[in-house]
């Protein structure tokens, strides 16, 4: 009998996409186990992104839609990728579908209702371990090494990295919707003071920004020939492998750069990013772009072969993660 498995997961141009993204790509590793389907309650964007991806996206309302969808559905695992998941809703799937529950990126209460919790960053401290809560018997994975990173990444960074002396080569990445709109600013900055540095700007699915995007390169006419723009790329591991120099929101993108052994300078596009990650990952705010030069000529950002962020283990965790799941589906 096939396996039925049953994504939540929520995106969009304010929150940003990191939570498809990540789904997708467990969604990948988990489809020879049986079928798929994504349920959102988010904006035609996100439907468009799991669609494109190869997998059945329904656009529900609210979580009574929902709910009512899984009761038809009947999945086996039921996968939530999102914030403040509330009690109630998890408790009515597990009460209601008999299903094995797995909640990312999470820290409300709904998680005691969970089999498997998996906090990468929200609430980990950015510290490894492994435990079960003997009261629920919930599983909890914490820390950056549970992070789901695509396939690639992981390849680059077995192929090694030398880091440059002296930055040529920079690439800004700032999520699927960049809603602060970082990447004209930063590019506006460093095509006003470097002449001959190379810069690849990728832009997610989500970007609306293309006309004050295009004003920067036509302002910067006679540099425009060292930024080079894409979007809906396969290829960002190798382009992120190449740069000297990565510039994103600190989040998955940042340490994606980690593990492929590039440094990073982190920018912040809201108060909830600073919050989260300022104690152990220093990051600029938008307000301080203006400080990109000093910084850059200092050699000031986040280095991947430090001691701290080494001890890390970016993403090291994903296939203990991927097996729990497959687990789930055969108990």
């Amino acid at each position: 009998m096939t396996s039925k498995i049953a994504f939540l997961v929520e995106g969009s141009l304010e929150m940003g996409m990191g939570h498809i993204y990540k789904s997708i790509t467990l969604a990948e590793e988990l489809q020879d186990k049986g079928e798929i389907c994504f349920l959102t309650r988010s904006a035609q964007i996100a439907v468009n992104q799991i669609e494109n991806s190869g997998f059945r996206a329904l656009k529900l309302k609210n979580d009574d839609e929902v709910a009512r969808c899984l009761e038809e559905i009947k999945p086996d695992v039921v996968i939530i990728d999102r914030l403040e998941v509330e009690e109630f809703f998890a408790k009515k799937l597990k009460n209601d579908l008999n299903t094995r529950l797995v909640i990312f990126d999470n820290l409300s209460a709904a998680n005691k209702h969970a089999d498997v919790v998996i906090n990468a960053g929200v609430g980990s401290n950015f510290e490894n371990k492994r435990f079960i809560d003997k009261n629920t018997n919930t599983l909890y994975y914490y820390g950056p090494k549970y992070l789901v990173l695509r396939k690639e990444f992981y390849e680059f960074k077995a192929k090694g990295k030398r880091l440059n002396d002296k930055i040529r080569r920079i690439l800004l990445i700032f999520g699927g919707s960049d809603p602060s709109n970082l990447t004209s600013k930063v590019l506006d900055e460093l095509l006003t003071w470097h002449k001959e540095l190379k810069t690849d700007v990728i832009l997610g699915s989500g970007f609306v920004y293309s006309d004050e995007l295009n004003r920067v390169l036509k302002k910067h006419q006679s540099q425009k020939g060292n930024a080079k723009v894409y979007q809906n790329i396969k290829n960002v591991a190798e382009l992120m492998h190449k740069a000297d120099l990565v510039i994103a929101s600190p989040g998955l993108s940042m340490f994606e750069a980690f593990c492929v052994g590039t440094p990073v300078i982190a920018i912040s596009q809201t108060q909830f990013h600073k919050n989260l990650f300022d104690k152990f990952f220093p990051t600029l705010h938008e307000d301080e772009i203006g400080k990109l030069k000093d910084i850059i000529s200092a050699g000031d950002f986040l280095k991947p072969d430090t001691e701290y962020i080494k001890n890390l283990d970016m993403g090291e965790g994903k296939a203990e993660i991927v097996k729990e799941i497959r687990g789930c589906l055969e108990m």
